[in-house]
């Protein structure tokens, strides 16, 4: 967990960049949903299967289904039902349900999309279990993001920041682990 300093850190400088809104369908040119793959019909595997849950990136299971799926990887999903507005970056290869909706840019990297990811979560509060993200909404849906000189998407800050985050992370688990293993050494148990 980053502490509260650790955010600020990184969150003034976040603070002082200018924010401009954008289309999803113009930051993601590939936008398509899963399909529909009754839990009798599973057929069980090492492939994740990601549906609308808002715990563990959204995988409820593994199959090994081929036929009438549609797998995807390297990109965002986002749980058009269930958890509306559930965001998750998959770098692995998956099989989304028809309650998801997979969100891909080629030119991203996985800290773009680890970026992305949490702004499309606010979707969450717009809509609900009763008002879906059907595909039309989803398409007309804009996004807040960080602007280079040119009033593009700042990609180049998003990746940065993540990485910032995750170097972060890193060395206070190092820590945390470094300080387990010297307890333990001198008999700390």
């Amino acid at each position: 967990m980053l502490t509260k300093e650790d955010i600020c850190s990184v969150m003034k400088k976040i603070d002082d960049l200018k924010w401009r809104e954008f289309d999803i369908k113009d930051i993601f040119p590939d936008i398509k949903r899963g399909r529909r793959l009754k839990t009798d019909d599973h057929i069980q595997g090492n492939t994740p299967y990601v549906s609308s849950s808002a715990m563990d990136n959204g995988v409820d299971n593994f199959v090994s289904n081929e036929e009438g799926v549609r797998r995807f990887s390297n990109c965002i999903t986002i749980a058009n039902s269930g958890s509306v507005g559930s965001s998750f970056y998959h770098p692995y290869e998956f099989v989304a349900s028809d309650h998801v909706t997979a969100l891909g840019n080629e030119r991203f990297s996985a800290y773009v999309y680890l970026f992305i990811a949490t702004i499309t979560r606010r979707l969450s509060e717009k809509y609900s279990f009763n008002r879906e993200i059907k595909d039309p909404r989803l398409k007309r849906e804009k996004i807040m993001l960080p602007v280079d000189k040119d009033n593009e998407p700042d990609y180049a800050y998003m990746e940065e920041f993540m990485k910032t985050i995750e170097s972060k992370l890193l060395t206070r688990y190092k820590n945390y682990l470094n300080a387990k293993v010297l307890q333990n050494v001198n008999g700390g148990g």
